[in-house]
């Protein structure tokens, strides 16, 4: 089986471009390496076309490390794949920035490599802690990775591979707080609407939420709007938080969230993500959007 998903692995073909978008090296400045440091060779396939494995890419990456921390790039032609590997995990050791956990992680991406992520995941927390995590590597992480998978210089199964993982971390450190009711704790119901799939921000929001001492009702991703009425009447909230980033069924779901509100004049509905705008044309005193992440941040419920 193992054999079976490294053959499977072996077959995802990138183009230059896509390499480029991973490391964050130009293409112009890849083929210069390539011509007068021979820092990769790319294959080609029966049409002749040029394209890279992903062992050309986590080489590319650990070398664009070195790189960025001052290591020329004649100097790292010298040196073996190992060699390189190495220095990279040395300089990790001494010097571990946002910016190289994101490369590592990336690398463990394109391997599917589970082991090397916890790993690598397990010591930035250890050393910044899960929120500082979340915001300074995660996040910024998450927005890059979804931009490659727009340009398919990822694959779906790629970013769902380390969408879970990253998922799992989070769930655990939800469970990891504990929530003592007081005068200040609210309850709050949060869901992702029909055709609304990915979580992971909902999933933060849930975990901030509940270090600050409020109750949670988490109803997860794809909820149908029939469903919700239901849980406002016997878990009366003060809060109904959503998170809006697919632009399907925008009308459909503005509509039913705009008689959720009207229905429900005490409890406050919270909206963020890049779709979240179009509930703030209801005009409806109890809806609010969000314009960014520092905003949710900021809101004290």
């Amino acid at each position: 089986m193992l054999l079976h998903q490294r053959m499977k692995r072996s077959q995802i073909k990138y183009s230059i471009s896509d390499i480029a978008k991973l490391s964050g090296v130009k293409a112009h400045t890849i083929r210069i390496w390539e011509q007068r440091y021979g820092i990769v060779k790319p294959k080609r396939s029966d049409t002749k076309i040029r394209y890279y494995t992903d062992e050309d890419v986590k080489h590319l990456m650990n070398v664009s490390v070195l790189n960025r921390n001052g290591i020329k790039i004649s100097k790292i032609a010298e040196l073996c794949a190992t060699e390189i590997q190495n220095k990279v995990c040395n300089l990790e050791n001494v010097c571990c920035t946002h910016q190289m956990t994101m490369d590592q992680l990336i690398k463990c991406m394109v391997a599917f490599d589970e082991m090397l992520f916890e790993k690598i995941l397990n010591a930035a927390i250890i050393q910044h802690g899960f929120k500082t995590v979340m915001l300074d590597i995660i996040y910024p992480f998450l927005e890059k990775i979804g931009i490659l998978w727009m340009t398919g210089s990822v694959t779906p199964a790629q970013e769902h591979f380390i969408a879970n993982l990253i998922r799992q971390k989070i769930i655990v450190a939800i469970d990891g707080q504990v929530v003592t009711q007081n005068s200040a704790t609210k309850k709050i119901v949060m869901l992702l609407p029909q055709k609304e799939m990915h979580e992971l921000s909902l999933l933060f929001f849930a975990y901030l939420f509940k270090t600050l001492n409020h109750h949670i009702i988490y109803l997860g991703a794809n909820v149908p709007f029939a469903d919700i009425q239901p849980v406002v009447d016997v878990y009366q909230p003060d809060y109904i938080f959503s998170v809006l980033t697919s632009s399907i069924n925008m009308k459909q779901t503005t509509q039913a969230f705009g008689v959720v509100a009207k229905n429900n004049k005490n409890v406050k509905l919270l909206f963020a993500g890049s779709q979240a705008f179009h509930l703030s044309k209801t005009k409806l005193n109890n809806v609010h959007c969000f314009c960014s992440l520092n905003e949710v941040l900021k809101f004290k419920p």
